[in-house]
This record gives C-alpha cells, sequence and structure tokens, in this order.
C-alpha cells in the first residue's frame, strides 16, 4: 500500500513539474507585463508633461510626478529613479539608460537640526536638452542643466552643468590610496590557514 502511495505521490510531482508549473510561470510572467503596463499608463498621468511615444523600460520609480515634464520619444531604461520633488525636465528623444538616478532636492544641512532636520529640503531643478544620452549607472545632481546633444558616459555623477554636444565622464580611474599590504597578508594567510585546521580537528574526533 505504502509503494503504491509513493508512486501517485511521484507521479503527480512530476507532473506538477512538468506541466502545471511551466505555465504557472508564463502566466505570471503575462500578468506581470500587463501590471507593469498599467503603472506606467498610470504613472504617464501623473506627470506635468507626458510627450508622444515616451517609452518605459520595466520598473521605474518616479517621486512627486506632477514636477517632472518627459518629452516625445524620451526613453527610460530599467530600475531609473527620478526625484522630481524640485521638478525635472527633459527633451525631446533622449535616453536614459539603466540604474540612472537624477535628484532634484537635496537635505538642509543649515537647518535647526543634526545630521538634518528631516523633510527640510533645498529644491533645485534638473533639466536635461533634447537628444541626449545618458548611460547606465550615472548620477545626477539637484540643479544640473544638461545641454542638447550631450553624452554622458556610465557610471558618470554629474555635479556641474553640461555644455552642448559635450561628451563627459568621471574617467579615467585613478588609484586614491593603498590598502596596509602587511595587514592584508596577515588576513590572507589566516584565511588559507582556517581549512587545514578544521580539517585537522575533525580527523581527531573521529580517531
Amino acid at each position: 500500500m505504502k509503494e503504491i502511495k509513493n508512486k501517485i505521490t511521484n507521479k503527480l510531482e512530476r507532473l506538477l513539474e512538468q506541466w502545471l508549473v511551466p505555465r504557472l510561470v508564463r502566466w505570471g510572467e503575462y500578468l506581470e507585463t500587463k501590471i507593469r503596463r498599467y503603472k506606467h499608463q498610470e504613472l504617464k498621468s501623473q506627470l506635468k508633461f507626458c510627450g508622444s511615444g515616451l517609452r518605459f523600460k520595466r520598473d521605474i520609480k518616479i517621486d512627486h510626478p506632477q514636477n517632472v515634464s518627459l518629452g516625445n520619444k524620451v526613453y527610460i531604461g530599467p530600475d531609473v529613479l527620478l526625484d522630481g520633488r524640485g521638478g525635472i525636465t527633459i527633451g525631446d528623444n533622449t535616453t536614459l539608460g539603466f540604474n540612472v538616478i537624477i535628484l532634484s532636492a537635496n537635505h538642509d544641512y543649515q537647518s535647526n537640526d543634526l545630521p538634518y532636520e528631516y523633510n527640510v529640503y533645498i529644491h533645485k531643478p534638473v533639466v536635461i536638452g533634447r537628444n541626449v544620452w545618458i548611460g547606465g549607472n550615472v548620477l545626477i545632481v539637484p540643479g544640473v542643466s544638461i545641454g542638447d546633444g550631450a553624452i554622458v558616459a556610465a557610471g558618470t555623477v554629474v555635479t556641474t552643468n553640461v555644455e552642448p554636444l559635450a561628451i563627459v565622464g568621471n574617467q579615467p580611474m585613478r588609484i586614491i590610496k593603498y590598502r596596509n599590504k602587511e595587514h592584508y597578508e596577515k588576513l590572507a594567510n589566516k584565511q588559507q590557514i582556517k581549512p587545514e585546521i578544521s580539517v585537522n580537528s575533525d580527523t581527531e574526533q573521529h580517531n
């Protein structure tokens, strides 16, 4: 009886793995796509200005969308964050790569509390022109303007205005300092010794 029960259980598990689970995965992906599309439409309706042909790729977060204007044929890549508290304007045909963060408000470090007073911000609008290409993992700080046709290389922290047609980036990479060699080698040697000690101790216990 137990063997029959196990056979039936195993057969049901195989059916679940081979038939039901793949269909559930595809159905879940389909639902995620529909839900994301719905969220994108809702977000677009909340913008200060939404141009035609605006495209969002996968997940995007826009805080205070009522202060954000996105032009015609703007493309925004996945996992982008737009903080619209101080206002963000992006011109036509501009592309934002993945993980781009645009901030338009800073904490007021001169407020009456330390390290800062909660909900006290200095608002500085960010303006990005037409036909701008912003690479992945770029951070744009409050108050920055980027001119038409400019290109911002991946991984750049944009802290000052970018002129039209300029290509900017935080390159080349430079050495800031070195780790303490003696300290590092001591840690590395200890790391190599640890597995040998554990093996010996296990052997002694079994003996």
